[in-house]
């Protein structure tokens, strides 16, 4: 008898949240055929940069505000309004159509004037960031992958230069695209650890939510139980139950107790959790 309730509910929580390749889908199949060809690779990278497979209500604003710095800063006097306007539509109908809660595209914001392609939005420097032991080495050890990548896309680029028409140049243009994100991450990854601040759990109070806490929730409708680590935005990752401070969940139960009761409001409706468990 459990097992046939269960199942309708999976489907329905499935269909409520797509991953941002569905999404991408599903707008392009709307989209005005003499728009399409011009609008849909640009959307098309958009979405290989956040994760083809990652689920759109996990993406934050700070992420499309690096990706404004990144792409729109490389574009401000060539061709930026179409390049951008077209991830800007994407991210509108989403929040149109209720597929994301909060408003994404008010924070791709076009330049008017040249700045460097490798612009990154940066950590204000009188702000620690709080990051747990594990993130804090999952952090470095990807700027050390990066800054390896970093060197062969130097090495890419080179040889791409090499091949002829620098005008006309597929490779090439991939290539500085590549090393445009790789050398942003690159750049937003020590200005993190710059100000990082290891997470002490033995300082902090067990009985109250906290950043870095390791949380069980209990649904007080199904009943049924989830776990998170509540961490700083820098840090989130909800593939590894990672979620940030600023998410639907992790905003409404920081700063509570263990046994409270607290109604979280997100894209799949409304839900009331109890906090079953705290470390």
């Amino acid at each position: 008898m459990a097992m046939a309730s269960e199942a309708p509910e999976t489907t329905q929580e499935e269909q409520a949240t797509l991953s941002l390749n569905e999404a991408f889908q599903t707008y392009v199949r709307q989209m005005p055929q003499d728009t399409k060809k011009s609008a849909q690779p640009e959307i098309a990278k958009f979405v290989r940069w956040m994760g083809a497979d990652r689920l759109i209500d996990t993406i934050i604003p700070s992420e499309i505000g690096e990706y404004n710095e990144i792409f729109g800063a490389k574009t401000a006097t060539r061709d930026a309004t179409e390049r951008l306007s077209a991830v800007k539509l994407f991210l509108t109908f989403l929040k149109k159509k209720e597929h994301i809660e909060v408003n994404l595209a008010q924070h791709l914001r076009l330049r008017k004037s040249r700045t460097s392609s490798r612009a990154v939005v940066v950590q204000n420097p009188t702000r620690s960031v709080k990051l747990t032991q594990s993130g804090y080495n999952d952090m470095t050890k990807q700027l050390a992958s990066l800054q390896e990548e970093r060197i062969k896309i130097v090495a890419d680029i080179q040889r791409a230069a090499a091949d002829g028409d620098v005008r006309e140049n597929a490779p090439l243009e991939a290539a500085r695209e590549a090393q445009g994100m790789a050398v942003g991450k690159i750049r937003e990854i020590e200005a993190t650890l710059k100000v990082a601040v290891i997470i002490d759990a033995s300082e902090q109070d067990a009985t109250r939510v906290h950043i870095g806490s390791k949380i069980e929730l209990t649904d007080t409708e199904t009943n049924k139980t989830i776990k998170y680590q509540l961490v700083e935005p820098n840090e989130a990752n909800p593939l590894a139950s990672k979620i940030s401070i600023v998410s639907p969940v992790g905003s409404a139960i920081l700063g509570h107790r263990l046994g409270d009761e607290v109604k979280v409001k997100t894209p799949r409706g409304n839900n009331t959790y109890k906090i079953s468990k705290t470390a």
